[in-house]
């Protein structure tokens, strides 16, 4: 990422959190402010969601992700957790559709000052305040202190908290990774929800061609993606900062899972996970 300029991914994924809301009714997850933020007509949305044979694909994670972080969420909030931290927020619009108001939670997004700049811009542009429960601490991962800038804000490092890491992971480097989940792991009863990518042979070949274009894509914007993982290395990594319960979701069963919401889903397999871990 270029030092003052939003995160170009932050806007393909909510694209295709739009895309979804038009193409699939938002079945996956429901979404009424996305396109707002977005200032973008539906042809745009189209024309952009039926620019790859594979595209739908990239729906299905986007969403799907999202849909097993908020449940989790709703379920840890069930339990009593009043603290909820989106890192790496992007366009998000969680805060925005917040169905635990009356729960008073906190909501703290976390992201890089460009992309929190902008997002706030867009809000503006789209008349959509920020709501009271929402509180924005702009990062930047790879070089400020997570706990630091979150104490600063409010955050109360006693309390549990849910986090949720979404479409993260991979653009960071393994020090980066271990410092935010050291944090993570600093917070008695926290819970996380991320995505990680496998090493390139997990995807089938149409999949991994369309993966090695949006790499080299994400290199001329200075997005690098990095860090890859083995199932069996990333269940290791958090249980050596004292995750347990952890569930990993692999494609197979997030197409399963969610895949007939997705018109016209595309075939083919991505090494995609999302895990739940709880510490």
């Amino acid at each position: 990422m270029k030092p003052n300029e939003p995160s170009r991914t932050a806007l393909m994924i909510a694209r295709q959190r739009a895309a979804h809301q038009v193409l699939d009714h938002g079945a996956i997850l429901d979404d009424p402010f996305v396109m707002k933020i977005l200032r973008e007509d539906e042809k745009d949305v189209l024309q952009f969601a039926n620019a790859h044979p594979l595209a739908s694909i990239g729906r299905l994670i986007t969403t799907a992700r999202s849909r097993v972080a908020e449940d989790a969420l709703a379920r840890a909030v069930e339990k009593g957790v009043r603290q909820i931290v989106i890192l790496g927020a992007g366009l998000d619009t969680f805060a925005l559709r917040n169905p635990h108001g009356a729960r008073q939670i906190r909501i703290y997004e976390v992201d890089h000052p460009a992309t929190q700049a902008w997002k706030r811009q867009r809000m503006a542009q789209a008349q959509i305040a920020l709501p009271p429960w929402l509180i924005l601490v702009p990062v930047d991962f790879e070089r400020d202190d997570l706990g630091e800038k979150l104490a600063a804000a409010g955050f109360q490092q006693n309390l549990p908290a849910f986090f949720t890491w979404l479409g993260v992971v991979p653009y960071l480097t393994q020090d980066a990774i271990g410092r935010t989940l050291d944090y993570m792991s600093s917070i008695q009863n926290s819970e996380v929800v991320f995505d990680y990518l496998e090493p390139p042979e997990a995807f089938s070949e149409e999949v991994r061609q369309l993966e090695t274009e949006r790499t080299e894509q994400l290199k001329k914007m200075d997005e690098r993606s990095v860090s890859r993982f083995e199932p069996a290395g990333i269940a290791a990594i958090l249980r050596s900062h004292g995750f347990c319960a952890i569930e990993d979701i692999d494609f197979e069963e997030i197409a399963s899972r969610f895949g007939r919401a997705i018109q016209g889903l595309a075939p083919g397999h991505a090494g995609v996970h999302i895990v739940h871990a709880k510490h």
